[in-house]
Formats: C-alpha cells, sequence, structure tokens
C-alpha cells in the first residue's frame, strides 16, 4: 500500500513539473518576442487562451484573452472567444457584448454568428436565433451543425419542409452525422413522406449503431405503415441499447395493442414505463386502453382517471374512461365523458356521444 501512495505521490508531482515546465516555457516564449512585436504576443496569447477554454478552464483562458487584448485590441477572434467563455460561465450579457464587438471588428466570424443564434434559441427568442444561423451559414456554407442547428429551429418552429431542407444539406455535408439523418426523418414523417423516414432512420442507425433514439423512431415509422411486427422489432432495439427508455416501452406496448393480439404483452411494457416514469399520462392512457381490450373495467377507468389527473384536456382519457363505465352501466358518466371528448376535439367522441346519448 505504501509503494502505490509513494508511485500516485511521484506520478503527481511529475504532472506539477510538466504544467510548470509549460508554465515556464510559455513565459520564456512571451518574453523571447520583445516589446514591439505586439501582435505576435497577442496571438501567443490568444492560443493560450484558446487551450485553456477547450479545457474548461474558463476564467484562466478570460485572463489569457484579456492579456492578449492589451497587445491587440482589434482582435475579433479574442473577443469571440472571450464571449463564448463568459457564456460558459453563466455571464450572459458579457458574453454577448464580446460577440457584439467581434462582428464589428471583423463580420465575417460566422462562430460569433452562431454562438449568438444558440444564445437566442436558449432564451426562447427564435426571430433572433434564425436570424444569426442563417448569417452563420451565409458565412459558411461547409458547416453541417449551422444546418442542423437551424433545421432543428425550422423543426420546433413547425415548419417541416424548411427543416427537411437543413438536415439534407447537413447529411449531404457530413454523411456520418447520425443526428442529422435522424431528425431528417422526423421531418419526412411529419410531412407524411412515410417510406422516406424509414430510409433516413436505417442511415442514422447504419452511422451509429448505438442510437436508441432512432431505432424508436424508425419504430414509429412502421407502426404508421401498420407493420407491427417491424415496429416492435425496433422498439425492441432501442430498449436492448437503453434499459430505461420509458418512450420505446410505451410505444412498444401500443404497437402490441395495433396488431391485436398481445394485450397482456402490451400492458406489461406500459407497466414498465410508467414505473420508470411515474407521471407518463400517455402510458397510463395506453394502459386503459389495453385493459378495454381484455375487458377489465375497473382497471380501465383506474388509468383513464390517473391519466386525466394528469392532463385535464386529454381527450383520449376521457374517450376510454366513457368506454370503461359504459361497460359498467354508468351511462350518464360515459355521455359526460364522450361529451368532454368531442369538446376538446375527438372525432370519435362526438360520434358516441350522438348515436349513444341523443337518442
Amino acid at each position: 500500500m505504501k509503494n502505490i501512495t509513494i508511485i500516485f505521490m511521484l506520478s503527481f508531482l511529475s504532472i506539477l513539473a510538466v504544467k510548470a515546465q509549460d508554465k515556464e516555457a510559455f513565459l520564456s516564449k512571451l518574453e523571447e518576442l520583445g516589446e514591439t512585436d505586439s501582435t505576435a504576443k497577442a496571438q501567443l496569447l490568444y492560443n493560450k487562451g484558446v487551450a485553456e477554454m477547450n479545457s474548461n478552464r474558463f476564467d484562466t483562458a478570460i485572463e489569457m484573452f484579456n492579456q492578449a487584448l492589451v497587445y491587440n485590441p482589434n482582435f475579433g477572434e479574442v473577443y469571440l472567444n472571450r464571449g463564448v467563455s463568459y457564456i460558459e460561465k453563466g455571464k450572459k450579457e458579457k458574453g454577448m457584448t464580446d460577440l457584439v464587438e467581434a462582428i464589428l471588428l471583423n463580420p465575417k466570424l460566422d462562430k460569433a454568428y452562431f454562438t449568438m443564434a444558440k444564445q437566442f434559441e436558449k432564451e426562447k427568442n427564435n426571430v433572433k436565433a434564425l436570424e444569426n444561423y442563417s448569417k452563420a451559414i451565409e458565412l459558411n456554407k461547409q458547416e453541417p451543425l449551422y444546418f442542423y442547428k437551424r433545421g432543428t429551429l425550422y423543426f420546433q418552429n413547425g415548419d417541416y419542409a424548411k427543416a427537411k431542407a437543413d438536415y439534407k444539406k447537413a447529411v449531404a455535408l457530413k454523411p456520418s452525422y447520425a443526428y442529422a439523418w435522424n431528425d431528417l426523418g422526423s421531418a419526412y414523417l411529419q410531412l407524411d413522406q412515410i417510406k422516406m423516414a424509414i430510409s433516413s432512420y436505417e442511415k442514422a442507425v447504419k452511422a451509429n449503431p448505438k442510437l436508441a433514439l432512432a431505432y424508436n423512431n424508425l419504430g414509429s415509422a412502421y407502426r404508421k405503415l401498420q407493420d407491427y411486427g417491424k415496429a416492435i422489432d425496433a422498439y425492441t432495439k432501442a430498449i436492448q441499447l437503453k434499459k430505461d427508455y420509458a418512450l420505446a416501452y410505451n410505444n412498444r406496448g401500443m404497437a402490441k395493442v395495433n396488431q391485436g393480439e398481445d394485450y397482456l404483452d402490451a400492458v406489461v411494457d406500459f407497466n414498465k414505463a410508467i414505473v420508470l416514469q411515474d407521471d407518463y399520462t400517455f402510458a397510463y392512457n395506453n394502459r386503459a386502453a389495453a385493459y378495454i381490450k381484455l375487458e377489465e373495467w375497473d382497471k380501465a377507468l383506474r388509468d383513464a382517471n390517473k391519466a386525466i389527473a394528469l392532463k385535464k384536456d386529454y381527450a383520449y382519457a376521457y374517450y376510454n374512461r366513457a368506454i370503461a363505465k359504459e361497460m359498467k352501466r354508468d351511462i350518464e358518466g360515459a355521455c359526460e365523458d364522450w361529451h368532454k371528448a368531442s369538446q376538446l376535439g375527438l372525432e370519435a367522441g362526438e360520434t358516441y356521444y350522438l348515436s349513444t346519448c341523443k337518442q
């Protein structure tokens, strides 16, 4: 045990010695440049600051950037990276001020626009975020991340056609970009181009065979095609990769309900989803649907009640509760729930309400 301690101490002292040597070498190089070579000194300090920033030592990075600006106050890249460092430290206002200064000094700094866009996106200012992502792309059309991030913002805004276009640009620039392939698949899915969605999800898992998210989404695409066997296989792969994937358990359970055979197995999947996430509204409602298929009305009623308690405007939960109430001979209660489902926009609720309750 003493030998191990001695070896550890020697290793630690060696690391300190290396760090001290690095610092001495840096200071020596700075001194060699002399008083007149301000530009070279600023560059050296900038390079050191970037290295510190990349190692998440933001305080030291900011100190280096500050010194660099003493030697070259018009160094746009210094303002850019000091801005990034400030933002990483949670000093948003200082960071954004530096990014604006960086752009004033060098209007072609695409990374400054990109960093500002990300900050605006965090603040839910989507207009400004899109404006700055677009400016970054205008300055650098070879960076796949820029297209991916703008595409994601378009997707969140519900503009799936523009999202698709940007994701396609991202994967064209970087064919191994698994997340971009996955999100391209989701854009296709929203546009009801299901076969293209499946193709994109397959490319996502080819690029990253451990991407559980893409397998889950592939399952959802197959569900839309009513190919429930392939859907179940895809969801199972997602679960194998991510044991605590509540969404995939819920989705696999729904595929089993849709398949019309494995209602008990579906309940097992919904159980697992709820254990993993005890406020999982959709899993409670879906388990209610499975219990209805199994003619277990009390259990269906219990789960529909739980879903409604979690989400007061959940039309499908009112619909399922109405079925359970009807089967328990509570026609008045069933009619109230079908009427509520109808008011929430569920056509099936209106159909049952008019046919059963308005006779």
